[in-house]
């Protein structure tokens, strides 16, 4: 899980975001909208590349114009459109994208979550994020076209988000092929290795397991050396 305890040097978030960058395009062009798009849900494999999961609340045969309209995802990361349950469709990944690359690279979410979706947007369109004066131009300016309301106008909507400057020294086709040195490995056991765990338990508690014992990578694991 990518972290979410303090910022991450500028490499990372751009290695890392690149990566979800061609995971959402993929996504996006086989007609499937994550909907739940937040740390939690991205990944790195013992290679250090990213991988986008849980697609429990994702949407199926989104092509061209068609769109749905529910209320999705996780507060902090839902998009206006989303809050306020008008039709949408990718460019609600697109601003969860944004919200995750903002966290990455302040440590801080743009807007204060909340359950309440019609609070939650209220802060959106009243407020604007505490951009860092040491910020690059190239990063502002990618975060604020991510972070855009209107969703007709939102980058990766929008334009191509490859072609924005932030990521002018991305080589995109080795990147595809996983030819990019990660900038970090992690030190946990791969999933093969991690023990099998019964789906049930049985009904006598003193034959249970003790789950303390098994192998396991915490909720809390920060991806950082």
């Amino acid at each position: 899980m990518i972290s979410r305890k303090g910022k991450l040097p500028m490499e990372r978030v751009k290695f890392y975001t690149a990566e979800i960058v061609i995971g959402l395009q993929f996504l996006h062009s086989n007609g499937i909208v994550h909907c739940d798009l937040k740390p939690d849900n991205i990944l790195v494999d013992m290679d250090g590349h990213i991988k986008i999961c849980d697609f429990g609340l994702s949407a199926e045969g989104l092509f061209g114009e068609k769109m749905i309209c529910r209320l999705s995802g996780t507060p902090g990361y839902r998009a206006p459109e989303v809050l306020i349950m008008n039709d949408y469709n990718a460019g609600a990944d697109w601003w969860s994208f944004g919200v995750i690359t903002y966290e990455m690279a302040t440590g801080n979410l743009p807007f204060a979550p909340s359950v309440s979706a019609l609070r939650e947007v209220s802060t959106i369109k009243s407020s604007k994020p505490d951009y860092p004066s040491h910020m690059s131009q190239e990063m502002l300016d990618l975060l604020s076209k991510l972070l855009e309301i209107d969703q007709n106008k939102r980058l990766g909507v929008k334009g191509n988000i490859r072609e924005h400057p932030f990521y002018a020294t991305i080589k995109w086709k080795r990147m595809e092929k996983r030819r990019v040195k990660t900038p970090f490995r992690p030190k946990k056991p791969s999933a093969g290795e991690l023990p099998a765990i019964s789906p049930g338990f049985p009904a006598d508690s003193s034959k249970r397991e003790k789950v303390e014992e098994l192998s396991y990578v915490a909720s809390t694991w920060n991806c950082q050396e």
